[in-house]
């Protein structure tokens, strides 16, 4: 309180008030890979009270666990003031994109929904945190990633400077814009500490940007050591700011206008700040090619393009090479254990290749499936897709009973179920 007070000055009442007084708010990000905004609003049926800050995002009170939208993918819960960090950057997200610390996977996925093609690596440092981002970039079909544990000095030393054309740094930091609803330990010695981490990240993140590429500076603080400082430092690593429209709820930077920081008492959402840069200084471009082994692949009804990577067969085809990074996924594989359909397969093929593939609808049935129950319905027989409103939730295997339905024998995967 003590450093808002002397950041904010006379506003720092106003600040206080909502602080203490506001209600926390939730909201839901609509996973465009999947599905349009209008359309999903329709289907899910509930007050969506839209976010200013991002037109993919929605204000509501669900419980996702239980709601068979969000395991199909169809959305993700973000929070509000986060989810405007990637719709400032959409315009310049480009086709070869690092997010540094991506777990556990929103600004990821939603850059991933922006893009036309390329390829996306979802990297986080710390493994635990690790599966959440597999979990969360399988469930929204974001088939055109890798997703690796490791340093932004470890992809320096895997031979990737000058690969990037787009870098998501959303820094760890002391998480002072979150005080509201979590134990943050909070001190300036703190601060200055994850400043200086800050700087170690963005040294090595600034060489793996090609020339000409773009920036997302973001963190979930006040502090203007960790965020106008490191915008700062950047400047004099060979990068310049650049201004995006400033959108109710935000406001400028403090000494840097092209900067953008969220306060509750200007918006209903938490403390965000962000920052969007283009890399001037001149440097070696790396194309990083792509790798060469591409195999035709059948799989129920359909006939696939894809790569063969580590003797998986995977989508996409035009994968870049990773020798030496610690590479947890790459791509989305297409078989699983033994010769059946990968559940992470389900998840990113497109409606019209999903109908090819073969499909049942559960209707209310989604949530016995989701709890892994043996389900009984009018199917084909053989393994469908599982859908609820023609959107795939996972595998079954279609067997008939003698009934005039079919035994549906759950290929749900266990550490998922409800």
């Amino acid at each position: 309180m003590q450093y808002m007070r002397e950041l904010l000055g006379a506003r720092f009442d106003e600040f206080l008030q909502a602080y203490a007084n506001k209600p926390r708010h939730k909201a839901l990000r609509v996973n465009t890979k999947k599905i349009g905004a209008n359309e999903f609003a329709k289907m899910f049926g509930g007050e969506l009270r839209p976010n200013a800050l991002c037109d993919r995002s929605f204000y509501c009170d669900v419980k996702p666990s239980f709601d068979p939208l969000y395991h199909a993918g169809l959305y993700y819960m973000q929070e509000p003031s986060a989810s405007g960090a990637v719709a400032a950057f959409a315009p310049y997200i480009g086709k070869r994109v690092l997010d540094l610390c991506a777990a556990p996977g929103g600004k990821a996925t939603q850059a991933a929904a922006y893009m036309d093609g390329g390829v996306i690596f979802c990297n986080d440092p710390e493994y635990k945190r690790v599966r959440a981002l597999v979990e969360n970039v399988e469930r929204l079909g974001v088939s055109n990633a890798v997703i690796t544990c490791a340093t932004a000095g470890d992809y320096r030393r895997a031979g990737f400077d000058g690969y990037f054309d787009t870098v998501i740094a959303d820094a760890p930091c002391s998480g002072g814009g979150m005080t509201r609803y979590e134990e943050v330990p909070y001190s300036r010695e703190i601060v200055e500490g994850c400043a200086a981490r800050q700087r170690g990240i963005l040294d090595d993140a600034a060489e793996l940007l090609c020339t000409g590429g773009y920036m997302l500076y973001s963190t979930c603080t006040f502090a203007v050591e960790e965020n106008e400082r490191n915008v700062e430092y950047l400047v004099s690593l060979g990068f310049k700011t650049v201004d995006i429209p400033l959108k109710a709820g935000e406001e400028r930077g403090i000494d840097i206008a092209d900067a953008r920081r969220v306060y509750p008492m200007n918006f209903d959402g938490e403390g965000h700040f962000y920052c969007v840069l283009q890399k001037t200084r001149d440097c070696d471009c790396n194309k990083n090619p792509a790798r060469k082994k591409q195999v035709r692949v059948r799989v129920g009804g359909l006939e696939l393009d894809a790569a063969e990577i580590d003797k998986r067969t995977v989508l996409p085809i035009d994968l870049p090479e990773t020798h030496g990074l610690n590479v947890v996924r790459a791509g989305t594989p297409i078989f699983g254990d033994g010769k059946d359909p990968a559940h992470a397969l389900i998840h990113a093929l497109p409606t019209d290749a999903l109908i090819k593939f073969g499909t049942v609808e559960l209707g209310e049935a989604a949530a016995e499936y989701l709890r892994g129950e043996e389900l009984h319905m009018p199917a084909p027989k053989g393994m469908l897709a599982a859908t609820v409103h023609g959107y795939a939730l996972g595998l079954v295997k279609s067997a008939p009973s003698g009934s005039g339905d079919a035994a549906l024998k759950n290929k749900y995967p266990k550490s998922l179920r409800i």
